[in-house]
């Protein structure tokens, strides 16, 4: 019996263990990996497009004076909606309060100007939230 583990058999079969489970535990480490990084990145072109989609809001309520929004802009909406599922809860509230309150803004602030400023800092305030969540520096 213990020669079994002297001979080279034993030495062959011990190495392609070894060898596949460190394999097996390299690709498994990998896979996450990727899975964490393409999750970052569809959550990187959310943001990007939501943070897009409100100063599209805010341009098209000053410019047309009213609450109505493009055909572009509607379909800026149309993709955030579809990519939702790649966002942060938190992120996805603020965003959805951010939208209600640029919509609302018409009726709270009458004075263009005021309420220009008001949905700008807005706005900034959720950019800074995104960047805060992604980790980028300034």
């Amino acid at each position: 019996m213990f020669e079994f583990f002297h001979s080279q058999l034993f030495g062959i079969i011990l190495g392609a263990v070894l060898t596949g489970g460190f394999t097996f535990l390299s690709d498994l480490y990998k896979s996450s990996r990727d899975e964490k990084i393409y999750l970052k990145r569809k959550r990187e072109l959310l943001y990007q497009k939501m943070y897009n989609f409100s100063m599209r809001v805010e341009q098209d309520f000053r410019t047309k004076n009213k609450p109505i929004l493009s055909k572009s802009t509607k379909d800026v909406w149309n993709e955030i909606q579809d990519e939702s599922i790649f966002g942060k809860h938190k992120t996805m509230e603020i965003f959805y309060d951010l939208y209600e309150d640029l919509y609302n803004s018409f009726e709270t602030c009458p004075d263009a100007f005021k309420r220009h400023k008001k949905n700008n800092d807005a706005i900034l305030e959720f950019y800074a939230h995104i960047k805060n969540e992604l980790g980028i520096k300034d």
